[in-house]
């Protein structure tokens, strides 16, 4: 039996204890594919636009995204586990939702809070709105 996981970060804390429940479920589940997704949100504001040219946005956010994948990345590797990692823009609970669809994954897995989740009380946005969004299973790992 394989399984696909989708495994959203954002560098945090809880994205690392995300990628180590992962781990937990490989030692368990044969032919496990994980894919690392880390989404950065729509660079469309207008101080941004006036200061750097679209390439150059680009460049930065694949920089930020790279960073952020790298510790699940590491935790992923270094237990054994097979993934695959990609940087992509758009709504960040929305792009969750949609790539766990076109990956055809059978699961999401993701932290409870992240970098953004500063005065959000008992769930991020983001994961409240994955939860709204996503037409596949949600663990969330505190």
């Amino acid at each position: 039996m394989s399984c696909t996981i989708l495994l959203p970060v954002d560098g945090s804390e809880c994205s690392q204890r995300a990628a180590q429940h992962v781990v937990h479920i490989a030692s368990m589940v044969q032919g496990l594919r994980v894919h690392i997704v880390n989404v950065q949100p729509l660079g469309d504001d207008w101080m941004v636009r006036r200061m750097l040219k679209p390439n150059e946005l680009a460049a930065l956010e694949q920089e930020w995204g790279q960073s952020a994948i790298a510790p699940a990345r590491a935790i992923l590797e270094a237990a054994g586990v097979t993934c695959t990692d990609r940087v992509v823009q758009g709504d960040v609970a929305q792009t969750i939702a949609r790539l766990a669809e076109e990956l055809g994954c059978d699961q999401i897995i993701m932290g409870t809070q992240g970098r953004t989740s500063l005065g959000n009380v008992l769930l991020g946005s983001v994961v409240s709105k994955v939860l709204h969004f996503s037409n596949v299973p949600v663990t969330l790992v505190k």
